[in-house]
């Protein structure tokens, strides 16, 4: 059994690690008034300029900071307009790659999730991110139950009213492969993932530090989305001790995953990491054998054992059976695990 968490970095995977690496701090979250950059859009304002100046030099080249400083004029010139170009094509690609940062929006969230605070938390702040918490536990909640619903329509026998059994098996099939699987042997998989959606109905129920569920804010100081102990669900009081952390939650990043304004990609960061945490029956882990969604190829090669112990596979299928949507939505990216 594994006792190195698995951390969700800012490029969306969860790999095991040992929790070092901060990156250089700030003294808060940045923000500017206008937009910075090209376009029409763009107002540059000169003390937004700056703030987005001062906060690139602080990126490092790695992430796409620039290589050499820029001088903090205030003055959006071609070298300032390169250096978010070139931020923007590292962190996004080339789809992601406007020219633009506008205020709230995705270019300054990854700054800001990049230039994570070291400082002591603010005593308002818990109360601020339990509400926030709060928003998107009904969306998750929702899921979990819609997925539930599927499942025991899938298993109900055929009566010859249509009460919705096809397309709750066509749902399992994409998500989960199963096509190949008939019979007793097919009602077993579909039981083993019924009993990994009851878990996460559990964990919801679980007594918090921010008043819902297993969840937790990150109480260290980097630029993780969150992170969560494998099968930490069954680790009822366990302390680890190098770390001086529980082991029996899921822990969601201050400045990182609480910089994301999204309800919706919220609740799939929850949804993965509930995965992580309840683990598949019978004590197997549920890891990161893939990431996408059921039409990325990171997906299709997937056997149906790796997508059965694959956390995007449980939280795109609980997203499709909330939404009744088989498409992709934009903030499911599709990575190998590998990198």
């Amino acid at each position: 059994m594994t006792f190195q968490p698995l951390i969700m970095h800012i490029d969306g995977l969860c790999r095991e690690s040992n929790l070092s690496g901060a990156l250089p701090a700030t003294d808060e979250l940045i923000r500017i008034d206008q937009a910075v950059g090209q376009g029409f859009k763009a107002k540059n304002l000169d003390k937004d300029v700056r703030t987005i100046q001062e906060s690139l030099n602080q990126i490092s080249p790695k992430q796409g900071g620039p290589k050499d400083k820029l001088k903090v004029d205030g003055i959006c010139g071609p070298r300032t307009n390169k250096a978010i170009q070139d931020f923007q094509l590292k962190q996004f690609g080339l789809k992601g790659m406007d020219g633009l940062i506008e205020p709230g929006k995705q270019t300054i969230q990854r700054i800001n999730q990049i230039l994570f605070s070291n400082l002591p938390i603010d005593p308002s702040i818990p109360e601020q991110i339990r509400v926030q918490l709060l928003s998107h536990i009904n969306l998750v909640s929702r899921s979990i139950h819609a997925a539930q619903t599927n499942l025991l329509l899938a298993m109900a026998p055929s009566s010859g009213l249509d009460l919705g059994g096809g397309r709750a098996n066509d749902r399992l099939d994409r998500h989960f492969a199963l096509g190949a699987q008939k019979g007793t042997a097919r009602d077993q998989t579909i039981r083993q993932i019924q009993g990994v959606f009851t878990m996460f109905a559990n964990a919801l129920l679980m007594p918090g530090a921010l008043g819902t569920g297993a969840f937790e804010m990150d109480p260290s100081g980097d630029p993780r989305i969150a992170f969560t102990f494998a099968n930490g669900f069954f680790r009822n009081g366990e302390i680890d001790e190098a770390r001086n952390i529980r082991r029996d939650r899921i822990f969601l990043g201050r400045r990182a995953f609480f910089a994301l304004s999204d309800s919706e990609l919220c609740a799939f960061i929850m949804l993965h990491e509930m995965a992580h945490f309840v683990g598949f029956p019978g004590g197997s882990f549920i890891l990161d054998n893939g990431r996408g969604w059921f039409t990325d190829s990171t997906i299709s090669k997937l056997s149906a054992d790796q997508r059965l112990h694959n956390a995007d596979s449980y939280a795109t299928f609980a997203v499709e059976c909330r939404t009744g949507n088989s498409a992709k939505p934009p903030y499911v990216k599709a990575a190998t695990t590998s990198r």
